[in-house]
């Protein structure tokens, strides 16, 4: 289980660092295995000069969102390594303008062959995403720009204190045993008799989780708060003959004294994730039109509407789908 998934929205940055990483070790590996000299943390500077050159130092900094400092460092790495030359202003004296050299130049035919194959990945992947995150990025970049996150968070604070509400609840999220039954039982009966009534099948599953939901890599996964259970969710296997290539997540519950808490969400990004590292291909789930907040999560986490199909449960009256 990919534990800073489960801490969502907590571990934000945390997770473009380490997506930034995945992409840094592959990229330098793909250009050590191409026999060129070229170091992942030149190429927007690089490509900046090579595209808008001559250009000084405090304009880079500015095109690129990134500090002067910055900028400077990575100026030096590339004219250590003779890859741009710079000259005095003809204007300012005191701006130094900077383009590449000839030996630049003449690594743009290596680097560009890679670089396409850069761009070619990263768009077969985006076009396959349900939310691009090229545009996720722009819209969080403009709410920055609005608004730093420092002063968002001093904002949030000092509404926490004047409500005295706490925005961090130490929300954990672990895989079923035998002890948890009762709790599975006892959150699903809670929410399905708040809004419909307990069916036969339901009882199956909540009374005999081994027999109905556990066999073929099938799993429940718990919200806790503390030391008490407020949530759970359950990963059914719905094609085993074909391996683990059909998940239903289903019996999604948590407790109102925790509702609004982000339960719900870390249990739904938990489950997805036991799913996709089992390699599977669909998850699937049914539920009811007016529970408006579910649904808008489940939409939130990738989750789309599709024409619904045959059902035990007299409740149900929308089927969602996900392709991971």
């Amino acid at each position: 289980m990919d534990f800073m998934a489960n801490m969502a929205e907590l571990a934000l940055a945390s997770r473009l660092r380490r997506l930034s990483d995945l992409y840094w070790q592959a990229v330098t590996a793909t250009y050590r295995q191409s026999g060129v000299e070229f170091d992942v943390r030149w190429a927007t500077v690089f490509v900046l000069i090579a595209r808008r050159g001559p250009i000084a130092i405090t304009e880079m900094a500015g095109q690129l969102g990134i500090t002067h400092p910055a900028v400077i460092q990575v100026v030096n790495e590339l004219e250590k390594h003779k890859l741009i030359q710079s000259a005095k202003s003809d204007t300012d004296g005191r701006k130094r303008l900077l383009t590449l050299s000839e030996k630049g130049e003449a690594m743009i035919p290596q680097l560009q062959p890679l670089w396409d194959a850069f761009i070619s990945v990263n768009r077969q992947m985006l076009n396959s995403q349900t939310h691009n995150l090229l545009i996720s990025l722009q819209e969080m970049e403009n709410q920055l720009a609005e608004r730093g996150f420092f002063d968002r968070v001093q904002d949030e604070l000092k509404r926490s204190k004047t409500t005295g509400s706490t925005t961090l609840e130490a929300i954990s999220i672990v895989p079923y045993e035998p002890d948890y039954q009762p709790d599975f039982k006892r959150l699903n009966v809670e929410w399905i008799e708040t809004y419909f009534r307990v069916e036969s099948h339901d009882l199956e599953q909540l009374d005999h989780p081994e027999r109905y939901v556990l066999p073929n890599n099938g799993q429940i996964l718990l919200a806790k708060l503390g030391h008490e259970v407020v949530g759970c969710v359950a990963m059914i296997n719905t094609r085993p003959e074909e391996g683990n290539t059909e998940f239903e997540l289903a019996k999604m519950a948590v407790s109102p004294a925790a509702q609004g808490k982000g339960a719900g969400k870390l249990l739904a990004l938990a489950a997805i994730d036991y799913a996709r590292q089992l390699g599977a291909k669909t998850i699937w789930l049914e539920s009811n039109r007016i529970l408006t907040t579910a649904l808008t999560m489940y939409t939130r986490v990738g989750f789309r509407e599709v024409p619904s199909v045959p059902t035990p449960y007299a409740r149900a009256d929308i089927r969602m789908e996900m392709t991971l």
